[in-house]
């Protein structure tokens, strides 16, 4: 798996401070019109994931002020065939019970959780940011931004509940 980028003490994806690691590559076929970061679309883009930076996010969640880690791409979901996301929040979940993990998905949870790898993964994410990017739905004034179409999905409560459960931040 190759990634993008990776943010230490992030505040813009998710809450509080964070970790965020952008992954590269992303199948969705045609792409979501004005996605942000197109050359992130590309599987060979940006460097390969090592063992060193699986190292240095879990060092910045041992930080007691960062959150938790929050997953983005590219596309996550598309991602995960070769283990290394799956092994990533697994290690993290384990080390770090009370941190929380947040992922985006351009793919809807009903869809996601059909692949059982897709759902493998779920069960280790907190909160899911789902749904394709819609330009025309743009809404700036939205926590986390996006479109209007994209849920936050408490994925635990959901997966228990069989039926969509919202995200709350308040809880958290």
């Amino acid at each position: 798996m190759n990634y993008a980028s990776i943010f230490f003490d992030d505040t813009v994806n998710g809450i509080g401070f964070r970790t965020s690691l952008f992954v590269s590559g992303c199948s969705k076929n045609p792409p979501c019109k004005g996605c942000w970061s197109p050359q992130a679309r590309q599987f060979n883009y940006g460097q390969a994931f090592t063992k060193e930076n699986k190292n240095s996010i879990i060092e910045s969640l041992q930080k007691p002020y960062v959150k938790g880690l929050s997953i983005l791409g590219g596309e996550p979901m598309d991602n995960l065939r070769d283990g290394t996301l799956l092994d990533l929040v697994k290690a993290i979940r384990s080390m770090f019970p009370q941190k929380t993990i947040f992922c985006w998905s351009g793919y809807t949870f009903e869809n996601l959780i059909k692949d059982p790898i897709r759902l493998e993964f779920l069960q280790y994410i907190d909160m899911l940011r789902d749904g394709e990017f819609i330009e025309d739905l743009k809404d700036i004034t939205q926590y986390l931004s996006g479109s209007t179409n994209q849920r936050m999905i408490a994925v635990g409560e959901s997966l228990k509940q069989n039926k969509i459960i919202k995200y709350s931040f308040l809880d958290n």
